[in-house]
């Protein structure tokens, strides 16, 4: 039988296999929706599962630490950055020390989402991220009207005024801290994968009791900023992003 335009059935046939079709496309968008949810979740619970067994064993979570800033140091010098220097170095023992302390996973906000395909990815991405950045926004340049001169000028000038009245420390962090949090809430791979406050706070406390030498060598002078952003933050940063963890002593509320 033949198409019959003025039968009721052919049209019938019609429009049921229109139905069809898109219960077709309907549930292959539901069936990859449902793929990349499980994806994602998968990412987080690995995510997750991981900074739990840091969190049990220090000794495991200095180890990897270690690793994220010998990573992080690799990126750093292919920008330039002489990460064989003393302060270089200096920064980077304060990160292990840091970690010896212990370390705790932050749990992902309500409004956050595990964007990363796994840590790993999120390391190999969001390092070269963040040294983009930070040579983007913390370090000086021949231009004056440049971010990264305005703000490295900005952050030492901030520091060495409370150095200047042996102003409070939690004060001067906290005045250092938010400016730096701003410039790395710019960097893409940190806004949105991470919970902004924690993120402040982690920064301020990192500041605050930071050997007060290292301080006096990186932020008394702009080009020094980028030595400790890069050196200190960066690899805090890229834990807090990629594993959700920091350093027990830096989550506290600032007081």
């Amino acid at each position: 039988m033949g198409w019959n335009p003025f039968k009721k059935s052919s049209w019938e046939q019609v429009g049921n296999a229109i139905v069809d079709t898109g219960k077709k496309a309907g549930n292959a968008i539901v069936d990859a929706g449902n793929t990349v949810a499980k994806g994602a979740t998968d990412a987080y619970n690995a995510t997750k599962n991981f900074a739990e067994s840091l969190v049990k064993d220090t000794a495991k979570a200095v180890e990897h630490t270690t690793s994220v800033c010998v990573k992080n140091a690799d990126e750093y010098a292919k920008q330039g950055f002489n990460v064989t220097s003393d302060a270089w170095k200096q920064g980077t023992g304060e990160v292990i020390k840091y970690t010896k302390e212990g370390v705790v996973y932050v749990e992902f906000a309500a409004n956050e989402a595990y964007k990363w395909a796994d840590a790993n990815a999120c390391y190999v991405g969001l390092n070269l991220a963040l040294t983009t950045g930070c040579v983007m926004y913390f370090t000086p340049k021949p231009n004056p009207s440049d971010p990264g001169t305005i703000t490295s000028a900005t952050i030492s000038s901030t520091y060495l005024g409370y150095a200047a009245v042996q102003g409070s420390n939690i004060a001067m962090a906290t005045a250092v801290g938010e400016i730096i949090t701003k410039s790395f809430l710019l960097i893409p791979g940190v806004k949105g994968n991470v919970d902004e406050k924690m993120l402040n706070r982690v920064i301020v406390n990192s500041i605050a009791t930071c050997n007060p030498a290292l301080l006096s060598v990186s932020l008394a002078t702009p080009a020094g900023v980028g030595i400790f952003i890069g050196s200190v933050l960066s690899p805090i940063v890229a834990q807090l992003v990629c594993d959700k963890t920091a350093p027990k002593g830096l989550t506290k509320a600032i007081s």
